[in-house]
């Protein structure tokens, strides 16, 4: 079993995660290792690590893919393990959804690897836990932690919604987004680009019958502005729960909720089918780090997707090495646009001579 070098700085300090202990968006498969010594639940906002530990053997019952804690669950917390996100207002929101079910006395740890920010995070842990400070660190990560000996307010999911209006591409949107998703509460420039791009693309006529799929849909400004110009059934795919929660706030915000499936997927994992035309401004980061495995693999596998002259769009910053992975995908690739640090990529399903 593979772990990361926070998780084992965690490892070092594991004799006191006794009791009950529940791990909040966990980074890799280390909460398996301890339900030998305690009760252990963890809470993934990542499909991937759902699945990781689902196959290791994790208690279902003790297992959650979503994106907040129930409010009305019942087990009261002697620890929780938050990892440090890249995003600091996920970590408020990790604090504020986890703390009220965190027993009196119970103690909260956080940790991160030193590029992620955690030293600072230490500022965003006083304001309801006490006696906050460093426990341990090795291999350029920290652990922290502190105790909770006062009330804390009840977690109110709407608090964190954010909404705004915008027009794009010739179309005024409703979003809607949380803590942690791509792209929260802004417009990307990459997005933005593709879509104007789209706008003026040939397919966007007479395709209210096309298979849609929007590939990392974050807070669903594509899907929403696929079916704004398509009328089409749009299908959002992402691997957090937050971005998929997000997605289907923004389409009941705009009244288009009966035009969205939403599929929970470790890149087109669970992906059935075939689409006339694949949409996506790809992931290329995990945590701090730039990683490309996911957009790799996602070209490697996406032509069993597509249709026969099915389509697929693609906006990147334009020093990422996309262009030979989509030939060696699709045998051919046009870039459509490149300006200001992005280009968009297009390739075509063809028929096999």
């Amino acid at each position: 079993m593979n772990l990361n070098s926070t998780s084992q700085l965690l490892a070092r300090n594991e004799a006191q995660l006794v009791g009950n202990v529940l791990f909040a968006n966990p980074e890799d498969t280390y909460p398996q290792t301890l339900t030998g010594q305690a009760s252990v639940y963890a809470w993934c906002q990542s499909k991937t690590r759902y699945d990781a530990l689902h196959q290791l053997g994790f208690a279902e019952d003790n297992l959650l893919f979503s994106e907040q804690w129930p409010a009305d669950h019942e087990v009261e917390f002697d620890h929780v393990v938050i990892y440090q996100p890249k995003a600091k207002e996920l970590l408020d929101y990790l604090l504020a959804s986890v703390l009220p079910h965190v027993k009196e006395g119970g103690q909260v740890w956080l940790v991160g690897d030193n590029k992620s920010g955690v030293k600072s995070s230490i500022k965003r842990l006083e304001p309801n836990l006490d006696e906050v400070g460093k426990v341990d660190s090795a291999k350029h990560c920290l652990l922290f932690s502190g105790y909770k000996r006062r009330p804390v307010k009840p977690f109110v999911f709407a608090d964190w919604i954010r909404s705004w209006t915008l027009t794009v591409a010739g179309q005024e949107m409703t979003l809607c987004s949380l803590p942690g998703v791509f792209g929260h509460g802004k417009l990307d420039k990459g997005t933005e680009i593709l879509l104007n791009q789209l706008q003026q693309h040939r397919f966007m006529s007479d395709v209210s019958q096309a298979r849609l799929l929007d590939f990392g849909c974050g807070d669903g400004i594509i899907s929403l502005w696929l079916y704004g110009h398509t009328k089409a059934n749009v299908t959002a795919l992402d691997d957090s729960a937050l971005a998929l929660k997000a997605t289907e706030l923004t389409f009941a915000e705009n009244n288009a909720s009966e035009a969205l499936t939403l599929i929970a997927s470790n890149g087109l994992a669970n992906v059935k089918g075939r689409f006339n035309y694949v949409i996506t401004n790809p992931p290329f980061h995990t945590g701090v780090s730039t990683d490309y495995s996911v957009a790799e693999s996602f070209f490697i596998g996406v032509k069993n997707h597509l249709t026969l002259n099915g389509e697929l769009f693609v906006v990147a910053n334009d020093f990422l090495r996309y262009p030979p992975i989509l030939d060696a995908a699709l045998g051919s690739h046009t870039r459509l646009f490149r300006d200001k640090g992005f280009a968009v990529y297009h390739g075509r399903q063809m028929k096999k001579k």
